[in-house]
């Protein structure tokens, strides 16, 4: 399978593909300077990878909204090789991110050698079926086997879940302290509101890798499950926003932040599989129960390993993401409004997503 091909963007933006073109040389170029004998390849993921990037339109004209998401492949590298790639690396972004006025993420080392223990992740499937080349040479589809959409892991649905959880969680603590960051609260707003329907697809075996063809996947999966109409509003409008961003606060951000944390909500119980009354604890039991096929005894371990903790209890074997995802619908629950989000579970978040 080859690196898609055409626009980084859904909208047309000739300023925008020229300013990428000119940046993805620069930094080809100055990746390849590096000179690391275990350096295979660097190529660029995320959305402006798969051609479904964003373009913020502006009085001063368009502009870059998405970061760019950079993916690294070596070969044999060991740790200190690694580590001193990940250094070179982010001097190699600097610059680029002062030009270019957004973030570039080049992401950990990985050995090719070791793609099969990552290969059924979302991430590493958008992946394949998108992205442009930087530096070096690789064939991905040889090292990353395509899965079918029904074949994601379910851990997955709850990774995502999660992720977009913990980032609502946050937007709603700018609002209550009147934080003025438009861009991050709509951002996280919408991309909550994406997660939600993009979580429930992957569950139902019926995810779509191209973000046009989720957005009619999402309404007809709606249908038979007696999804309300406005579930089916809110996420087309959350994907035309990733498309054409326009990060300005509504007339009613309290009311809107509510909108996204019901849909968030429902689609975090009907992921476990749950009816709407369920209890906390009832949710929690059905994102295990979903994914029992992914337990094993290396799960325990990782949860002993990175919080020094033992899990006594009959989901001791589960993803650690299957626990947070339960700990952090119980906290978001509580309340119908923003909440701050306790140490604990921001920790656990940041260990496991």
């Amino acid at each position: 399978m080859s690196e898609s091909v055409g626009r980084y963007t859904v909208v047309p933006s000739p300023v925008l593909e020229g300013a990428l073109d000119e940046a993805l040389a620069g930094i080809g170029s100055a990746i390849g300077a590096l000179r690391f004998p275990e350096l295979k390849a660097v190529v660029l993921g995320g959305g402006y990878g798969r051609g479904e990037g964003g373009v913020r339109h502006t009085e001063q004209g368009d502009r870059l909204y998405n970061d760019l998401d950079f993916f690294v492949f070596s070969s044999g590298a060991d740790s200190g090789a690694a580590r001193r790639i990940d250094r070179a690396l982010k001097t190699v972004a600097e610059p680029w991110e002062k030009k270019l006025g957004i973030a570039v993420d080049f992401g950990p080392v990985k050995n090719l050698e070791s793609l099969h223990g990552v290969s059924s992740t979302l991430m590493f499937q958008e992946l394949l079926r998108g992205w442009k080349p930087v530096w070096g040479q690789i064939d991905l589809a040889s090292w990353i086997p395509a899965l079918e959409p029904d074949r994601l892991p379910f851990s997955e649905a709850v990774r995502l879940l999660l992720n977009r959880g913990m980032g609502l969680i946050f937007a709603g603590e700018y609002l209550r302290a009147g934080t003025d960051d438009p861009d991050f609260i709509v951002r996280n707003m919408m991309k909550a509101l994406l997660g939600s329907g993009d979580s429930l697809l992957i569950a139902a075996g019926a995810y779509r890798w191209r973000g046009t063809e989720r957005t009619d996947a999402f309404a007809e999966y709606a249908k038979p499950e007696n999804l309300p109409e406005e579930y089916v509003r809110l996420y087309e409008r959350a994907f035309r926003y990733k498309l054409e961003p326009e990060p300005v606060l509504p007339a009613d951000p309290a009311a809107e932040w509510r909108k996204c944390r019901s849909f968030y909500l429902d689609a975090v119980r009907r992921t476990a599989g749950v009816t709407a009354d369920a209890s906390e604890q009832a949710v929690a039991a059905g994102l295990s129960r979903r994914a029992a096929g992914e337990r094993s005894f290396k799960n325990l371990l990782r949860w002993g390993r990175r919080t020094g903790r033992v899990r006594f209890a009959s989901g001791m074997f589960d993803a650690p993401v299957v626990t947070v995802l339960g700990r952090l619908y119980r906290e978001m629950n509580l309340s119908d409004h923003y909440m701050i989000c306790p140490p604990e579970l921001r920790k656990l978040w940041m260990v496991f997503n």
